[in-house]
């Protein structure tokens, strides 16, 4: 039977950094896994991330793996399974309600060859709720975590990272949800994990508590928008990215941009941004888009900002 860990967390918490460390951990222990990837929009570039692990990655470009992906996902745990892996790590995209996960993982061709492994919500102090829709989402990613994981903490002071844990149990109580176990709640920086940690994570289940759900069209409520971005600089690209956060009336509410440029000087760069932090590194990726996530975009006005 193989395990099927969902890594969850909202738009730029730090899924797929969690994921790279995790599966290096999981090569270390002589571990035969794959990874399947979710992202929103026809655009992906976390795969791209990962491509280094040497390991299958499937990937679900242009497809929600809760509805238009969902017979596309369920092959891919079946044939996962059949491959003989050990474990399946699956990162949807943040927008994602885990209830939609336990639904898959009932269906009886998967449950035949499939189980449940562990269920990990990582979290940032930079990624707040900006509606109903995105706290809900953040409600049901953390009602079913086995554990919680405090990103970037390395970026922040401790009293922030103690408001980002406050905010989470928050988010469960305001929906009638008993508060996170605190011993569950991990708040380290990525440098200071160890392979005990790991262990610890790959062990740490899952939760089923029932709750009001609320249906959502993910497609509806949230859009993205592509921009090709070729001959700039960092520092340009740096205030153009925080002007988009800062300006909801002219370009929507902005909540994730991450993806690739190239500077004038032809060094290629990966872009990752939330409302609070903004990160731009090179990177040997030449892919120049940019893909801007949010609710209520206006892309008239984004494409005009990077034109």
């Amino acid at each position: 039977m193989v395990q099927v860990d969902l890594i969850t967390g909202f738009l730029g918490s730090g899924k797929t950094t969690f994921i790279h460390r995790y599966a290096e951990y999981l090569s270390r222990s002589g571990k035969k896994y794959m990874i399947i990837e979710n992202e929103f929009g026809s655009i992906s570039v976390d795969p791209m991330l990962l491509n280094d692990l040497n390991v299958p990655i499937k990937d679900l470009a242009g497809r929600c793996m809760c509805c238009s992906g969902f017979d596309q996902f369920r092959g891919m745990l079946i044939s996962g399974a059949e491959s003989g892996c050990d474990r399946i790590l699956v990162e949807p995209s943040g927008i994602y309600d885990v209830d939609e996960f336990f639904t898959m993982m009932n269906l009886p061709a998967v449950r035949e060859c499939c189980e449940i492994g562990s269920i990990i919500t990582i979290e940032a102090p930079d990624c707040k709720a900006g509606s109903d829709e995105v706290d809900y989402l953040m409600f049901s990613q953390l009602l079913a975590a086995g554990s919680v994981v405090v990103s970037k903490t390395q970026l922040y002071p401790e009293n922030e990272v103690e408001e980002t844990v406050s905010r989470l149990q928050k988010a469960l109580q305001r929906r009638g949800a008993e508060p996170f176990p605190e011993e569950r709640i991990i708040r380290k920086a990525w440098d200071d994990f160890t392979d005990e940690d790991f262990a610890w994570l790959a062990q740490c289940g899952y939760h089923i508590a029932e709750h009001a759900r609320e249906e959502l069209n993910h497609q509806e409520l949230f859009t993205t928008s592509m921009i090709v971005v070729q001959g700039t600089e960092p520092e340009r690209l740096r205030k153009q990215t925080e002007q988009l956060f800062a300006d909801p009336e002219t370009y929507g509410m902005v909540l994730r941009i991450k993806g690739f440029a190239r500077g004038t000087d032809q060094t290629w760069y990966e872009v990752n941004c939330t409302p609070g932090t903004t990160v731009i590194q090179p990177r040997s990726v030449k892919r120049g888009i940019l893909v801007v996530i949010g609710q209520n975009l206006k892309e008239e006005e984004i494409k005009r900002l990077f034109a």
